[in-house]
């Protein structure tokens, strides 16, 4: 039975404990999303594209008909501006959907609380690397070579 003047602090305890439950019911859909997202850049008047992963690793490079307008350094100066435009795009992606987690880390800590409620948070997984593969790719199991990348060829 619970004393009276611990009624309250209890009562925040339990909440404090729902809430850690129902964020780690919801963490895996959200890795799960995360790791879906990718976002593209397109650059030099569509002649180069480039896809990024969630960690902003590039997925995807594709040069259109009349890249060989530009110039080697061109190219390379515009592959690298549109791999950071799509990666600025991710994240941005990917801070709207971890904001939930983000609002609930902002909340009360744990260890502030008591000690058996800061092992609760010892059990919230760190968060991992976005796979290097698209996620049509990861879906597939197999990767097909469509022939516009520059590695195929």
């Amino acid at each position: 039975m619970i004393r009276p003047e611990n009624r309250h602090a209890a009562s925040d305890a339990a909440d404090l404990i729902d809430a850690v439950v129902g964020a780690l019911g919801q963490l895996g859909d959200i890795r799960t999303a995360r790791d879906a997202l990718t976002a593209s850049a397109t650059v030099e008047h569509g002649r180069i594209t480039v896809t990024v992963n969630a960690s902003g690793s590039i997925l995807r490079t594709e040069y259109a008909e009349g890249i060989d307008e530009l110039s080697y350094g061109q190219i390379a100066r515009a592959t690298v501006q549109a791999a950071q435009q799509a990666a600025a795009k991710v994240q941005r992606k990917k801070a709207e959907l971890m904001a939930p987690l983000t609002a609930l880390r902002m909340g009360p800590r744990p260890e502030d609380l008591s000690e058996e409620l800061a092992d609760l948070r010892k059990q919230l997984p760190e968060p991992a690397r976005a796979p290097l593969s698209p996620p049509s790719e990861r879906d597939a199991g197999t990767r097909h070579r469509d022939g516009h990348r520059i590695l195929d060829r």
